[in-house]
């Protein structure tokens, strides 16, 4: 109910019709949208029914996505780690724990995402990077205001217990690898935070959130595993451990050296190089966002080369 029929562009040498595409495509948009877990819990928690509601409030979206994501942070520590021996206040795997942890609810909230997220992008009308809001269907600004504060609240929360742990009774320290990820979380809440505040490039934050998180799962997976092998030495968590790591290698690498770049480009040029996308983002935003995404692809690119010999040598 939420989904509105969206014609498809011309193309006479396909089998299928612009009416069979277009219901095609949005019923496939519409299951993924309607059967997911996130929307249904944001839909019952502020009461929206039909697009015809008031949206809630973006700053209540954020703050029940910090309580929601801290709860399963304390689910995974005290629930599933702890009784297993991953004992978080340990002074020797403290620090594996907590990462372990902190992937856990790295892959909660991306496997949470990209149902819906992937929905959303296929059932955006123009599948412009720089399309403004007034041009989106209610249902579509609804899900994306959604869907951004959801990921907004992961950012600031991760961000946060990073802050947390370095806190030490020696003083305040961040490793290289945090800092890192301080850096990724800044720039992707900054430009989650823009999108919402100009009205318009919510489809491009789209775009790059699912580039972003569709390898999470398989990221963080791996990284738990590479503890799993030194705390449960056997055949199974090495052999479990062998695939991730190949899977991650291969997965993590065609996404940000192949993929990432296109999307990126794509994105720049839109932003930049046409007169609607300049228009609608500002051609300083427009720069903005650009060097963002070029610094976090820049990023990703060295980390990918680096997964890909250290993961593969690691496998083997």
């Amino acid at each position: 109910r939420f989904v509105q029929s969206i014609p498809c562009p011309p193309t006479p040498h396909l089998k299928y019709s612009q009416r069979t595409c277009s219901s095609k495509i949005m019923a496939v948009a519409s299951m993924l949208l309607e059967s997911s877990p996130i929307i249904k819990l944001y839909r019952a928690v502020f009461l929206y029914s039909s697009p015809k509601d008031p949206v809630p409030s973006a700053y209540a979206q954020v703050l029940f996505s910090i309580a929601f994501l801290t709860a399963f942070r304390y689910f995974w520590m005290y629930c599933v780690l702890t009784p297993n021996g991953w004992d978080a206040s340990a002074p020797v795997p403290l620090a594996k724990t907590r990462e372990s942890i902190g992937g856990l609810v790295a892959c909660t909230h991306s496997s949470l995402l990209l149902m819906p997220l992937l929905g959303l992008l296929l059932s955006h009308p123009t599948k412009k990077p720089s399309a403004s809001m007034s041009s989106s269907p209610p249902f579509w600004n609804y899900h994306s205001s959604t869907l951004i504060s959801f990921t907004t609240g992961y950012m600031l929360q991760d961000a946060f217990w990073m802050l947390r742990y370095s806190f030490t009774p020696s003083g305040f320290s961040v490793s290289a690898n945090d800092t890192t990820f301080l850096l990724h979380h800044l720039a992707t809440t900054l430009y989650m935070v823009s999108s919402r505040v100009r009205g318009a490039g919510h489809y491009s934050a789209m775009i790059l959130m699912w580039l972003g998180e569709v390898t999470n799962p398989v990221h963080n997976i791996y990284l738990i595993l590479e503890h799993a092998v030194a705390k449960y030495p056997g055949e199974r968590v090495d052999l479990a451990f062998w695939y991730a790591s190949k899977a991650f290698a291969v997965s993590y690498g065609f996404l940000r050296i192949v993929v990432g770049p296109v999307a990126g480009i794509w994105i720049a040029y839109d932003l930049l190089l046409t007169s609607e996308g300049r228009k609608r983002v500002g051609l300083t935003l427009g720069v903005v966002w650009t060097v963002l995404i070029e610094e976090v692809l820049r990023g990703s690119f060295v980390y990918a080369l680096e997964v890909a010999a250290v993961a593969w040598s690691q496998a083997d």
